[in-house]
C-alpha cells in the first residue's frame, strides 16, 4: 500500500472538525502518511498544517505526499508529547488546532522489519523510533514472568495474562521461541486456546508490548494536560483512540476540561473555583458508518472526541 492508496480513518469526520471559519495553524500530531493533513490542507485552502511524527519513514511519505500545498505544510520529526518544545523553538505561541490519530499507519503494519503486525514473520521490534532503545523483544526476554503478566493484563487487559506469560518465558528458556513476531504470535495463542474469544490474545498482548516499548500511555498523558495552554481561544482538540485505555483517559480529560470544578459530589458547594475552559464538540463518541467500516476494518474501532477551547 502506497501513501496515495492510503484512506484515514474518519478523514470526513475529522476533516469537520476543523471548519475554524478562519485562518488556522493545525497541528497534526501524528502524521502518519500524511492522510488526514492533506483532507484538511485541500478542504481549507488558508489552513496551515505542522506535522509531527517519530517514525522517520513515515515522515518522508508524508513529506513526499504532501509537498504540493508548499509552504502551507511543515514537517518535525518529533514525538506529540514533544509538542510545547517543538512550537516554543520554532518561535510559535499557540495553535488552532491540535489532532491526533493514536493508532498506527498502514506502512508500519506491512512492515514485516517493525514487528507490529503477526501476520508474517519478523523481528519483534516495535519501535516507532529508531531513537528508542529497547525493542518488544528485549522486553519479552529481560521481564520475569510477573513483570511481563502484568504488562499484558494492565496494557492489554488480557484475563489470561500469568498462563501467557508463563509459556513465552518457558519457551525462551527452552531456546524454543526465536525473536520472531508470528511465533511469539502462536505461543501467544496456544498459552490461550479458547474457542469463544472474541479478540484475538496475541492482538492484546502485542498492544501492551507497544504501549510500553513507545511509553504511549505516558505520552497521551502529558499532551493532554497541555492542551489547555497549547490552543488558542476557539481552537480545537480532536483524538482518535482505538482501545479503551486511550479512550477513557481523552474521554476523562476532555469531560472535566468542559465540568471544571474538582470538588467530590459529597461536597454541596465548589471550594475549588475551577471553571470549565472548554466545552465538548461532540457529546457522544463519534464512530465510524457502516459503509467506512466495510470499506477499511480498520475503522471499527476508531472513536473521535472534539473539544474547543473557550
Amino acid at each position: 500500500m502506497t501513501a496515495y492508496e492510503h484512506v484515514p480513518v474518519l478523514g470526513d469526520e475529522v476533516a469537520g472538525a476543523f471548519d475554524l471559519g478562519r485562518k488556522a495553524l493545525v497541528v497534526d500530531g501524528t502524521l502518519g502518511l500524511g492522510g488526514h493533513s492533506e483532507r484538511l490542507l485541500e478542504r481549507y485552502p488558508q489552513m496551515r498544517i505542522l506535522g509531527l511524527d517519530w517514525d522517520a519513514g513515515a515522515l518522508s511519505t508524508a513529506r513526499e505526499r504532501l509537498k504540493k500545498f508548499g509552504d502551507r505544510f511543515e514537517a518535525v520529526e518529533a514525538n506529540y508529547a514533544e509538542l510545547p518544545s517543538v512550537l516554543s523553538q520554532g518561535g510559535r505561541g499557540t495553535v488552532d488546532g491540535l489532532f491526533l490519530d493514536l493508532g498506527l499507519s498502514s506502512q508500519q503494519l506491512l512492515d514485516t522489519d517493525r514487528g507490529f503486525s503477526f501476520l508474517r514473520p519478523g523481528p519483534l521490534d516495535m519501535r516507532m523510533s529508531r531513537s528508542l532503545t529497547r525493542t518488544a523483544w528485549e522486553i519479552v526476554v529481560h521481564s520475569s514472568e510477573r513483570e511481563l503478566a502484568e504488562m499484558f493484563r494492565s496494557y492489554g487487559e488480557e484475563p489470561q495474562a500469568r498462563r501467557i506469560a508463563q509459556a513465552l518465558k518457558e519457551a525462551i528458556r527452552q531456546h524454543a521461541l526465536p525473536n520472531d513476531a508470528w511465533q511469539v504470535a502462536e505461543t501467544i495463542r496456544r498459552a490461550a486456546a479458547s474457542p469463544m474469544k472474541r479478540i484475538d490474545p496475541a492482538t492484546r498482548c502485542f498492544q501492551a508490548l507497544r504501549i510500553v516499548v513507545n511509553h504511549e500511555l505516558d505520552n497521551l498523558d502529558k499532551i493532554l494536560t497541555e492542551i489547555k495552554d497549547l490552543l488558542s481561544p476557539g481552537g480545537r482538540a480532536a483524538i482518535i483512540s482505538f482501545h479503551s485505555l486511550e479512550d477513557r483517559r481523552v474521554k476523562s480529560a476532555f469531560q472535566q476540561a468542559a465540568k471544571g470544578c474538582l470538588c467530590p459530589p459529597r461536597i454541596p458547594q465548589c471550594v475549588c473555583g475551577q471553571i470549565p475552559w472548554a466545552r465538548l464538540i461532540n457529546r457522544k463518541v463519534i464512530v465510524a458508518s457502516e459503509a467506512e467500516m466495510r470499506e477499511n476494518p480498520r475503522a471499527r474501532s476508531a472513536k473521535l472526541r472534539i473539544l474547543e477551547h473557550l
